[in-house]
């Protein structure tokens, strides 16, 4: 957009952790307004603030000088360069679901800990412009001898609802594996605690890591084309899709997928401390909160049907009112142990025992224009905790995502975070101390949850200090 001296408003990526100085949009014109509003209200509406509209935005330029736009979509991950990648996508002209095939190809790059190029996943796909329930694409056991499971998965994703090329979305990350990336505390933190220190060497936070042989192997992903990379998908290995099921919860709907997931038992779960008609998040509610947890772990035998693996979530959202929640992992830190020629980790699979990693979005059911949420979560302990914050506490994304969490062990017992800050009050320790006589100190590293959030046409995003990530938006 010109200004009145002939220079161009440059659109630029922003990050959450850098403050917004918002303005108008410059783009197809389309904002929840859009709905809430329509005939000759609209019509009056608009005529009737039009002048106003123009004198505050001349004034704005005038004392401010040119004004950044308001942001059209946001990445959030556990690296502050596969959100940068996400965003550039969606600069580029892509939607929410090429921003996290492209983030998700990052990932795998820069947290091989968490997640890799055979890491399983679940990818849930929702608009809110036609309210249809989200769609839900399950590649958490499909194999192929031509294509490890994520790239297999991503592959039919882009084929049914992605928009820009393939390589577009992989290439950008055969880059950063070639130039290195900056390792993180996490990271180094998941080598020592694993002892896979032979896999990449004694890692120190800090220090540049270069995946050669993943930067070939991901180059020549890249030049696959599509019609080939499609091939490659038939009805032995096709992912698993599905819709999503609906709940409510204190007013707001939620969605989790229901084919071989924990989304059913966590709507139990939610429905159980929804009768508590808790109205703010205090001592008491939290301890009601884990006694039902704890009750819904016991009652359906969580732990032993579900798989606690490791998860790494991508959440996006995007100009068009496209919301993606995507979650990936393997059965453990650095899955099998076993690096490929190729460069990435060989995971193990558990074909009859489905992992608790479950992506979630979250919309207000009284308003259009209300808030709505995309995250993901592992567990249904970290899942129900994470919704209570963000609808019972009306946290911010930050405050909801950074509040501190209990764990619900193999054995049923409850530990807490032992470095994560904010930390649970006095009281709840004391009570878990009654109850297990100590409370059990979870070291780290701790599996993240990010989160995009939309509320009108505001948009915010946090990414998980637990994984180590800043969300970027655009």
């Amino acid at each position: 957009m010109a200004n009145s001296e002939g220079t161009e408003t440059v659109i630029e990526s922003t990050r959450e952790d850098i403050p917004l100085k918002t303005g108008t949009r410059l783009s197809k014109w389309y904002g929840c307004n859009e709905e809430c509003l329509s005939g000759t209200k609209f019509i009056n509406a608009a005529f009737g603030t039009l002048t106003f509209i123009i004198t505050v935005a001349l004034l704005i330029q005038i004392h401010y000088g040119d004004y950044q736009v308001v942001p059209h979509g946001s990445v959030a991950t556990d690296s502050l360069e596969c959100s940068k990648i996400g965003t550039q996508i969606l600069k580029q002209g892509g939607n929410a679901v090429d921003a996290a095939i492209a983030s998700a190809f990052c990932l795998s790059v820069v947290t091989p800990h968490l997640t890799g190029l055979d890491a399983s996943g679940q990818m849930m796909i929702y608009n809110h412009k036609s309210k249809s329930l989200p769609e839900i694409v399950d590649f958490s056991n499909v194999t192929s001898s031509n294509l490890p499971t994520l790239v297999l998965g991503l592959a039919y994703i882009h084929k049914h609802y992605g928009s820009l090329a393939w390589k577009d979305l992989v290439l950008p990350s055969a880059e950063l594996a070639k130039h290195g990336y900056v390792v993180s505390k996490m990271l180094a933190q998941a080598v020592n605690r694993a002892n896979a220190s032979d896999l990449y060497g004694r890692l120190e936070p800090g220090q540049l890591l270069r995946h050669i042989n993943l930067s070939n192997t991901l180059l020549t992903i890249s030049n696959i084309t599509e019609n080939e990379l499609y091939s490659y998908i038939d009805s032995r290995n096709q992912p698993i899709e599905t819709q999503a099921i609906q709940s409510t919860f204190h007013n707001y709907n939620v969605f989790v997928p229901s084919q071989d997931s924990i989304g059913p038992i966590l709507l139990v779960n939610l429905r159980e401390i929804e009768e508590y008609n808790f109205t703010q998040l205090n001592v008491a509610a939290t301890k009601k909160i884990l006694e039902t947890t704890l009750k819904i772990y016991q009652e359906f035998n969580v732990s032993s049907k579900f798989h606690q693996g490791t998860s790494s979530n991508v959440a996006v959202m995007d100009l068009e009112d496209n919301y993606v929640s995507l979650v990936t992992g393997m059965y453990g830190m650095f899955g099998s142990g076993e690096l490929t020629i190729h460069g990435y980790v060989l995971d193990t699979k558990l074909p009859n025992k489905p992992c608790s990693r479950i992506p979630i979005i979250l919309t207000e059911s009284k308003f259009i224009c209300g808030k709505r949420m995309a995250l993901g979560a592992n567990g249904i302990a970290q899942a129900s905790q994470l919704v209570s914050n963000t609808v019972i506490g009306n946290q911010n994304a930050t405050d909801g995502i950074e509040a501190p969490r209990f764990y619900v062990l193999d054995n049923f017992t409850v530990a807490v975070e032992a470095f994560h800050s904010p930390k649970f009050p006095v009281d709840i320790l004391q009570y878990l101390k009654d109850i297990h006589k100590e409370p059990i100190l979870m070291p780290e590293p701790y599996y993240s949850s990010n989160i995009v959030e939309k509320y009108g046409d505001e948009l915010s995003s946090h990414s998980d200090s637990r994984g180590g990530g800043i969300a970027s938006r655009f």
